[in-house]
Parts: structure tokens; C-alpha cells; sequence
């Protein structure tokens, strides 16, 4: 007389399959999200860095044009007073540039780094937000 098949795996019942299934798919669509949240997170962060490169490459531009202009002015000088003035004045105008231009880079800088990594963190909350659950249950 032939057996009839079993549904379930030997040493396993039904809900237990149901269960490991489940966990097999909880896993995947965990692994999706986690790629999607990284792709997101590099994406951010080339568009910090083509921002970054951007305003550094129109500082460079800028100086130039004032070290070109200064060193003009400063040719043309009459006396060593105009000359040590505008020097002066150049020196003081560039340093205050310089600082200006890198609390800017710091604050895009500081952005850059927010933005890139708000879907990474998102992630790890998600993450442990589901292990918190798993020791409720």
C-alpha cells in the first residue's frame, strides 16, 4: 500500500516552515531595503562632494582674480606707504576670506555627512526597532 507524503519537513510542523519562511522573506526585503538605504547614502554623498568641489573650485577662480587685481594695485604703487597699505589691506581681506570659506566648507561639509548618513541610520533604528519586537514577542 503506498504512504501517503508528508507535508512538512521531518522534525518540523507546519507553523515552524511558516515561520522560517517568513523569517527567509523578512530577510530579504531587509536586505533590499539595506541596499536601497546604501545607494541613497552614496548618492548624498556625491552630490555633497559635487557641491563641495563646486565651491571650492569658485573660491580658487575668486582668489585668483583678487591676487591678479591686488598685485596690479600694488605694481602701480607710488610710494613703499601705498605700497605696505594695500599689501596690508589684501593680506587682511584674504584671511578674512579664507575664514569665511572654510566655516562654509565645514557647514557643507557637516551637511554632507547628515544627509549621507540619515538612510544608513534610518536603517539601524528599523533594525533595532525589529529586535526590540522580536524580544516583546
Amino acid at each position: 500500500m503506498p504512504t501517503k507524503a508528508k507535508e512538512t519537513t521531518p522534525g518540523f510542523d507546519k507553523s515552524t516552515m511558516e515561520a522560517v519562511q517568513q523569517g527567509a522573506e523578512r530577510t530579504v526585503d531587509m536586505s533590499k531595503d539595506n541596499m536601497e538605504a546604501w545607494m541613497q547614502s552614496m548618492n548624498a554623498t556625491a552630490k555633497g562632494l559635487e557641491k563641495l568641489s563646486g565651491e571650492n573650485l569658485e573660491f580658487a577662480k575668486h582668489t585668483m582674480d583678487e591676487s591678479i587685481k591686488a598685485s596690479k594695485a600694488m605694481m602701480s604703487a607710488k610710494t613703499m606707504q601705498e605700497f605696505i597699505t594695500l599689501q596690508t589691506d589684501y593680506t587682511r581681506s584674504m584671511f578674512d576670506q579664507f575664514v569665511n570659506q572654510a566655516t562654509k566648507i565645514n557647514d557643507m561639509t557637516m551637511s554632507m555627512a547628515k544627509d549621507s548618513y540619515a538612510p544608513i541610520n534610518d536603517r539601524v533604528t528599523a533594525f533595532a526597532e525589529l529586535i526590540q519586537k522580536a524580544r516583546a514577542a
